[in-house]
């Protein structure tokens, strides 16, 4: 392939982009480590993960985009795409105001520092710090939509671009932070990164807005109101969306939340630390699988089942490559994170080992997850997550009571993949095998 038959596949550039920003990522790590301390950081991820839920709080109204945009498309109904657009902004706006409301109700209504073992910091800093990220993050539950509408539009190379760019500013502002508010006290550096992350990713979710409307020539200017009946169309396909996305957080990322109630928030950040080193193969991949979402549903709509069943089996023969990747990124895990923290953890290569395979199971789960999106076949996944989600919790305390340790929410994990990796695929095909009739 030439360099810009590269530059133009939309796959391809986005699987970069995210390794770029996926690098990068790694240098922010190490910089706050060294910043912040091993606990401070620790209760920066908490709060980090916490409102990360946020942006999937969503009611499902980016994932819907997603799904809707490519049939109304093939429409050709400017006027109801739209006003389509326009009313997932009001939507979103509402939604984000809602969740700030319900989250400071939660926040005055717990003590923060006893049920995260939080003992190295005073309540009330700790409330403020949750408030400020949570501000933010709603904020951000309306400006991320340009993503999605990326996406939709078959264009998810940009989105990744958006999230690199990010990426790397944050990155260089932290490095700054270090140079010039080294000598500030901890509380203050907290006050800092938050205002940083915050205000920076706002700029740029607001800049790639403005470059995606400038670039398909789009306004939000309608005359015409979505008819009742359509705007519960939205809410049902949202709604759908919005217990598949809080469902795999959930599934994902209680483990910090678990581990941080029954060891401390110190193990939290070996936690982090070792799962984000196997976050940047599985970010990458799942970079490059996003405009698959759009595209099964665009290929769907026009019946191209052929062209569907060939990326199917295409994806597992690649998949092979994908393990034997992850077990090279298994035995070299130890000796790149003594490079990159530089800290006395001592993390067990049974816990590298079950994290590699879990990496590797998510990837391929996650391929057959766009599909089922994509072609809008929810409620067989959503069963499917139903029932994981009942047993994570009670799954994770029975391994935790049987000694198992900080593996206990690995194990759990493992077991609900496991179960997937063999559902998905089998519901794919046959989904395809029933439409050829």
């Amino acid at each position: 392939m030439t360099l810009k038959k590269i530059f133009n596949n939309h796959i391809i550039m986005s699987g970069i982009y995210k390794g770029i920003s996926g690098m990068s990522l790694f240098v922010t790590i190490r910089l706050l480590m060294e910043y912040l301390g091993q606990d401070n950081y620790g209760l920066w991820v908490l709060v980090f993960t916490l409102f990360q839920m946020v942006l999937l709080m969503d009611f499902g109204l980016q994932s819907s985009l997603k799904t809707k945009i490519p049939i109304i498309l093939k429409e050709n109904n400017l006027e109801k795409l739209k006003t389509y657009i326009k009313t997932n902004y009001i939507l979103s706006g509402y939604l984000a105001a809602i969740i700030f409301v319900f989250f400071l109700f939660i926040i005055f209504s717990f003590n923060l520092t006893e049920t995260f073992k939080i003992n190295f910091q005073d309540e009330p800093f700790v409330k403020t710090i949750f408030i400020l990220n949570i501000f933010f993050f709603c904020l951000g539950l309306i400006a991320n939509l340009q993503k999605s509408l990326y996406v939709a539009f078959l264009k998810g190379k940009h989105t990744e671009e958006s999230i690199a760019f990010n990426q790397i500013g944050l990155t260089v502002l932290v490095f700054i932070s270090t140079l010039f508010f080294d000598k500030i006290d901890v509380k203050s550096k907290l006050i800092l990164i938050t205002f940083i992350n915050g205000v920076f990713t706002l700029i740029v979710n607001l800049f790639y807005t403005i470059m995606f409307f400038k670039k398909e020539k789009l306004d939000l200017k309608v005359k015409s109101n979505l008819s009742l009946s359509y705007l519960k169309e939205i809410i049902k396909l949202g709604f759908k969306f919005l217990i598949t996305q809080v469902g795999v957080m959930f599934i994902f990322s209680s483990d910090q939340y678990i581990v941080s109630n029954a060891f401390g928030p110190s193990d939290v950040a070996m936690y982090e630390i070792v799962n984000k080193y196997f976050q940047f193969p599985m970010l990458i991949f799942m970079a490059a699988f996003s405009p698959l979402w759009s595209l099964f549903a665009n290929q769907f709509i026009n019946k191209k089942f052929d062209e569907i069943k060939k990326s199917f089996n295409t994806f597992n023969k690649i998949f092979v490559l994908m393990i034997l990747a992850n077990g090279v990124f298994a035995f070299l895990c130890s000796w790149v994170i003594d490079l990159w923290i530089k800290d006395d953890l001592i993390i067990s290569f049974d816990f590298i080992l079950l994290i590699a395979i879990i990496t590797s199971l998510r990837i391929f789960t996650v391929f057959y997850s766009y599909f089922l999106y994509g072609v809008n076949h929810l409620n067989f996944y959503i069963f499917v997550l139903l029932i994981s989600l009942v047993i994570k919790i009670p799954l994770s305390y029975f391994f935790i009571n049987h000694g198992c340790g900080i593996n206990s929410v690995l194990y759990s994990s493992l077991f609900i993949l496991c179960m997937w990796t063999i559902i998905f695929p089998l519901h794919s095909f046959q989904l395809i095998k029933n439409n050829l009739k």
